[in-house]
């Protein structure tokens, strides 16, 4: 079960069976006819999951992901702010984590030769930041923006556990820690991409029009370096991550020779020795169903990403004939209806907002914010 309110990291076989489908469907529809029907306003470990999910398939799905997600961006916004009202400690690594993807989102389609997973040459990054001064001072702070988002979700998780070995070998810990793998992946090419656009900008504007960049690029070194120093020392990363270091002080983007100096940080990601034992489990359904319905009860449980995307091994099922004339219409229904749940959701958190307002301006003076 890739998403469900289990305080468990995401299985990776779950997980990369949802990536495999995306290149298979080349996008990400069945993915979000499904996930429209989670719960995602009432289980903060669930969205959190999600919003796990979502990170990989985004980083490592087929291209087309991204169009199909930003669909949804409006929608993901929403459940952040949600989050973000209540006291909950997933529900703040939530918002977090939504206003990350959904900056991940709005950059990857303004900068289209740019992929999710971040992974050009400094030929492309050349390319997009052209030639204009202006336009390479914009992605710079872009690309300021989009660390920032990474290291405030990191940061969070690292503040709530507090690095305790106690707390992150237990699975409740891993739950929380799982996500950083890819904020890992994120933050060591954005931070090789700051350090390519602050030498071409000292290149050709003056260093003091430039103090602010050097200043905040600087606190997000110290940052980084915080953040991977911390996660290479903790067990649960050992085997699921190689970290790199940084230098032991930021560049010197005041000598362009300080440029051949820099080496591009390189993330290793050790080869699943846990796939092929992965494979021989049993199957599990991937998304959690209510089987509260005596009718689903008397039924044995079916894997609906087996039937959108096929079995794992690729064999031919007896029910494949009835599941394809079905699935489409199913799917259909389904996504309307859960559309308008949330819809509802949304609408019953605005009018308590706009109750809360009514209520307090009979007693003072105060401010609607309802956005």
């Amino acid at each position: 079960k890739a998403i469900n309110n289990t305080e468990t990291p995401v299985k990776e076989k779950h997980a990369r069976r949802i990536i495999l489908g995306t290149h298979r469907e080349k996008g990400a529809y069945t993915f979000w006819s499904y996930a429209q029907g989670f719960p995602l306003g009432t289980s903060s470990i669930l969205c959190w999951k999600f919003c796990h999910v979502l990170h990989k398939i985004l980083r490592d799905g087929h291209h087309n992901v991204l169009q199909d997600c930003m669909r949804h961006h409006g929608s993901l916004a929403e459940y952040g702010k949600l989050w973000s009202h209540l006291h909950d400690k997933y529900g703040q690594l939530v918002a977090l984590y939504t206003k990350l993807l959904c900056t991940k989102m709005e950059f990857h389609v303004k900068h289209t030769e740019i992929p999710p997973n971040l992974e050009v040459k400094d030929e492309v990054l050349e390319r997009t930041a052209g030639t204009d001064i202006n336009n390479v001072f914009q992605l710079t702070v872009e690309v300021f923006d989009y660390m920032d988002a990474e290291l405030k979700l990191a940061e969070t998780v690292l503040r709530q556990l507090n690095s305790s070995i106690a707390v992150t070998s237990l699975t409740s810990g891993q739950c929380r820690l799982a996500p950083l793998i890819q904020v890992v992946q994120d933050c060591s090419q954005l931070y090789h991409f700051n350090v390519k656009l602050l030498f071409k900008l000292h290149a050709c504007l003056p260093a003091d029009t430039l103090q602010g960049h050097r200043d905040r690029f600087r606190e997000q070194f110290n940052s980084l370096k915080n953040f991977f120093n911390r996660a290479r020392e903790m067990v649960y990363f050992k085997r699921l991550i190689q970290i790199p270091r940084l230098p032991d002080s930021p560049p010197n983007f005041l000598h362009a020779a300080a440029l051949a100096k820099h080496v591009k940080l390189v993330v290793v990601i050790p080869e699943d020795d846990d796939q092929q034992d992965d494979d021989d489990d049993e199957p599990e359904p991937l998304i959690e169903v209510d089987t509260s319905t005596p009718s689903l009860q008397s039924q044995p449980q079916v894997d609906i990403f087996d039937q959108a995307f096929g079995p794992p091994n690729g064999g031919f099922d007896e029910r494949d004939l009835q599941i394809e004339s079905l699935k489409s219409e199913l799917e259909l229904l389904r996504a309307e209806l859960e559309k308008v749940k949330t819809e509802v959701r949304i609408l019953e958190y605005h009018n308590a907002s706009v109750h809360n307002y009514l209520r307090a301006k009979e007693s003072g003076s105060c401010t609607l914010n309802v956005s």
